[in-house]
């Protein structure tokens, strides 16, 4: 939890009510029916091979172990808080949800955004801008919730006191990995009779092919049906919910359900352990478009990641750990490096302070991946490359942020070109180094296209610094023209990562949200440029239909996808919202242009006019010297001659 009030170096008022032990550390910023599943022919041969070595992996890591499990020799004594606590909940708790009253008054405060200056500059509020409804518009709760009388201040003393100093690991058993750990009033998808254990291992291949490649989180040495089953419910119902979306539709509102449910008792019973963590993040990757509930699940998993002491860096390899407890060790420290990557991307959207700091095992993550022993997992490489990549952005949109002034103004000292040439040869240089880690992982196309992806929108948002005080009209700030042809190509090439890439190999349908999300900044910051008279003037001949035909051909891409599955909603949704925007930006060219035609024509007439003026004031003189007289008969004369020298002065 966030320590409030620590920093005199006295016990914080949170861990002096929950009675834990205050560590308080300064904050540093610093498919078609009946269509095979290889449409990827080549790519897919790879990772089904990879997929069935580490199927063999895992049967003989479960193999060389006497079943049932003997007490913890799975987890080893480094991580005592593993196991998932009792599932009933004392006597004096009525067993609803906590009250969402403070929750309505959050929502509120979330759209009173204090930096409006800011609304252009992060990629969630400038797609705001573009849509009926937030993306965003998501709460966290910032007060742990504990049930009133639940326990009393000794108890959680005791507690926490039991967690600082755990039992000795001969006093505790886990569930043998062929027992099913079951959860009193609710059933897996096994059990609930919508699949078999058949089907499910099927659904797990197919989940390790077409879905884990997106989030990197899962080991299938490790995760077997019989494992997760044991472990945990909840991360089990969340897979097959995901499975049951593209592969079984008309199972996937059954599932939804079942998985809805789990969420619900995990929370109100405070389930704690890493599958846990995983199964709330497997809720999110994969919502619904409606959904807003992206920010809640991030942070309790994040919250529940760190008190779990998921982040715990070991370093080499202690010569006693067993194969099963380097493959738990490193799901652990996977699922916080993954939790850090998605809690630096959701900041980076949304402009809100991320949760998880820096600690030892991120700063050590350069080379986790050659950790985890032979062969290098591809997964294994795009997780440590993410976890680097997110602290270049955030080093990076810091020293930003630090040079800016009240309002948003940037201050003088400011040299974004000196600041983004840095960037940008980090960016350069992480390429580099990760490409060539994934060549030596044997990695396939997608995993190299993912790469590219994710470091183009980081490019395409750090530039964007250079350039966004000066697309304002009334602007005298300078435009950079590198800072411009950097946001011009990286987002152009993610989208064509989009269409040629994913599309191509039939994987563009399975990505979660924060692939969308890019897909859709990247769109709208090219339509931004065109809007610009500042930027448009700059771009080169034939850039707008360009940046048309790109995003066309990226909304094609999605509606494409969306036919493969009826419950492909976020697809076709997010087809439907690319198409618009180019229409759109079309049907406010055309306005645009029918004001300029309007404006020359009405300059044209009145120039016309004030030349038939002054014409006629030179017959009138040319007469008037002829004939003096004139001005004598014909008063009016005079007042026209007086009035047309005014005008002519």
């Amino acid at each position: 939890m966030k320590c409030v009030g620590a920093e005199d170096g006295q016990p914080c008022q949170r861990c002096k009510r929950s009675g834990s032990e205050c560590i308080f550390e300064k904050h540093r910023r610093g498919r078609k029916p009946g269509s095979k599943l290889s449409e990827a022919s080549k790519m897919l041969r790879r990772l089904e091979k990879g997929l069935n070595t580490a199927k063999l992996k895992s049967q003989n890591n479960e193999s060389s172990l006497n079943l049932p499990y003997p007490p913890d020799t799975r987890s080893g004594d480094r991580f005592p808080n593993n196991e998932l606590p009792p599932l009933n909940l004392p006597q004096d708790y009525d067993g609803g949800l906590p009250s969402m009253g403070s929750g309505s008054r959050l929502n509120h405060e979330d759209d009173d955004d204090p930096e409006k200056n800011d609304e252009g500059l992060f990629p969630a509020k400038l797609i705001q801008k573009e849509r009926n409804s937030s993306f965003f518009k998501t709460i966290l709760n910032p007060e742990p919730y504990e049930p009133s009388g639940s326990k009393s201040a000794s108890e959680r003393s005791h507690t926490a006191e039991a967690q600082r100093n755990p039992s000795p690991p001969a006093t505790r058993t886990l569930p043998p990995i062929n027992t099913v750990l079951t959860v009193p009033g609710l059933d897996d998808p096994i059990a609930a009779g919508i699949i078999d254990e058949s089907h499910a291992s099927v659904l797990f291949d197919l989940f390790f092919l077409r879905l884990n490649p997106f989030i990197n989180l899962f080991d299938p040495a490790l995760h077997t049906v019989h494992y997760i089953r044991a472990r945990c419910p909840f991360l089990f119902t969340t897979i097959i919910m995901a499975c049951c979306k593209f592969f079984e539709v008309e199972h996937y509102k059954k599932v939804q359900q079942l998985a809805h449910e789990f969420a619900v008792r995990a929370f109100a019973e405070n389930w704690k352990r890493v599958e846990v963590c995983q199964a709330f993040a497997c809720l999110m990757y994969w919502k619904e478009p409606e959904d807003q509930r992206t920010w809640t699940y991030i942070g309790y998993a994040c919250r529940m990641a760190v008190e779990l002491g998921l982040n715990r860096y070991v370093g080499k390899r202690p010569p006693e750990e067993t194969n099963i407890q380097l493959l738990e060790r490193r799901n652990r420290e996977r699922t916080y490096l993954v939790l850090f990557v998605h809690d630096r991307s959701l900041s980076t959207q949304t402009g809100r302070q991320w949760m998880l700091p820096e600690c030892d095992l991120v700063r050590h993550s350069t080379t986790w991946h050659e950790e985890g022993g032979s062969p290098i997992r591809p997964e294994d490489v795009i997780c440590a490359a993410f976890v680097q990549l997110r602290r270049i952005a955030s080093e990076t949109t810091d020293l930003f942020n630090s040079h800016r002034g009240v309002g948003g103004s940037n201050h003088t000292d400011m040299n974004h070109d000196v600041l983004l040439r840095n960037c940008n040869g980090k960016l350069t240089q992480w390429s580099e180094t990760w490409e060539a880690e994934m060549q030596k992982a044997n990695g396939e196309k997608f995993h190299f296209a993912f790469l590219s992806f994710f470091r183009l929108y980081v490019r395409l948002f750090l530039n964007s610094f250079g350039i966004h005080a000066s697309m304002s009209p009334t602007s005298r700030a300078s435009l950079s023209l590198h800072a411009l042809s950097a946001c011009y190509t990286s987002a152009l090439e993610n989208l064509q990562i989009v269409t040629k890439d994913f599309a191509a190999m039939s994987m563009l349908r399975y990505s979660q949200d924060s692939i969308t999300v890019m897909t859709a900044y990247s769109a709208v910051f090219l339509l931004k440029l065109l809007r610009s008279s500042n930027t448009l003037a700059e771009l080169h001949e034939g850039a707008t239909d360009e940046i048309y035909n790109q995003i066309s051909a990226a909304a094609e891409a999605y509606h494409e996808a969306s036919l493969l599955s009826p419950s492909s909603s976020s697809a076709a949704h997010h087809a439907r919202f690319l198409k618009s925007l180019v229409a759109q930006d079309i049907f406010r060219a055309k306005e645009r242009m029918q004001q300029q035609q309007s404006h020359r024509s009405t300059e044209t007439r009145t120039q016309g006019k004030l030349a038939s003026i002054v014409f006629v004031p030179s017959v009138i003189l040319t007469q008037c010297v002829q004939r003096p007289s004139l001005t004598t008969d014909h008063p009016h004369l005079t007042r026209t001659l007086h009035h047309l020298c005014i005008l002519n002065r």
